[in-house]
């Protein structure tokens, strides 16, 4: 059931965690409204119904158009390898590592850390 964009899930736990189970409400974001767009064009709903049906969650029809074409062309919802600096660059470990080196010695060059560290500019 969804409520003002939240989501209201019921957990199912096996036998012996039974009085443990409770409704866990979610955010109802990008992805929820992807899967309920597909889900209605599956069963056979033109846009206009799915709009129509989908009303309560706020969806736009320029986002249904656009969900279902990306469906026809991907045959899923996942976002697209997009290009960009890697992951692995960003990272926690390697932020904290850069900030050490430039306390240590803040004359140091950009290009000569990156190096050392092998990692791009």
């Amino acid at each position: 059931m969804v409520i003002f964009g939240l989501l209201t899930l019921q957990v199912l736990v096996p036998r012996q965690f039974a009085h443990v189970s409770r409704s866990v409400n979610m955010e109802w974001g990008f992805k929820e409204n992807c899967v309920a767009v597909i889900a209605l064009h599956k069963r056979g709903k033109s846009d206009t119904q799915i709009f129509k049906h989908l009303e309560p969650l706020k969806i736009s029809r320029n986002f249904i158009y656009r969900a279902i074409k990306h469906y026809k062309e991907f045959w899923g919802f996942e976002d697209r390898v997009r290009s960009g600096r890697l992951k692995s660059v960003r990272d926690k470990a390697t932020i904290k590592t850069v900030w050490e080196r430039i306390r240590r010695n803040p004359l140091w060059k950009q290009k000569i850390i990156s190096r050392e560290l092998n990692i791009s500019t």
